[in-house]
């Protein structure tokens, strides 16, 4: 049975922006997001952050140092009454002009691929209109703003 998902951006949704995230000692996750996590964690959606991350091919920070950062916003999240249930992450420039960079599809089209998603009822949640709102405008969802 397919399920719907809560879609939300990493940097500068759930933690604050570093920028170039790649410390967990950096890592602040803010309580707003966690409980818009929750709240639909609650109502059975999954939970998938949707992320640009193109520090990995600046060369800014290696795959392994992104996860391990993932990984402590993974369990940040959980200590605080939240859940994540994937991360799918694009490592490109803009300049790469890749299909997985946001507001491009390629991202959502992964998890589809790995998941079954009820996509009519799923939302996006970011705080970038410009990315977040766009990408979601493009899938025909709902879209949260979130700014802190």
């Amino acid at each position: 049975m397919k399920k719907p998902a809560l879609f939300i951006d990493r940097d500068g949704t759930i933690n604050q922006d570093c920028p170039y995230c790649k410390d967990p000692e950096d890592l602040h996750v803010y309580t707003d997001a966690v409980d818009i996590i929750s709240k639909y964690a609650s109502k059975g959606f999954l939970i998938i952050i949707i992320t640009n991350q193109s520090g990995v091919n600046r060369g800014y920070f290696n795959v392994k140092e992104l996860q391990e950062f993932n990984s402590a916003l993974i369990r940040k999240v959980a200590q605080m009454g939240g859940r994540i249930d994937d991360i799918f992450y694009c490592p490109h420039t803009p300049e790469e002009k890749c299909e997985c960079r946001k507001p491009e599809t390629g991202l959502i089209k992964q998890a589809t691929e790995k998941y079954e998603i009820d996509m009519e009822n799923s939302v996006m949640v970011g705080d970038r209109d410009d990315m977040d709102g766009e990408l979601a405008r493009r899938l025909g969802i709902n879209f949260i703003l979130l700014r802190h």
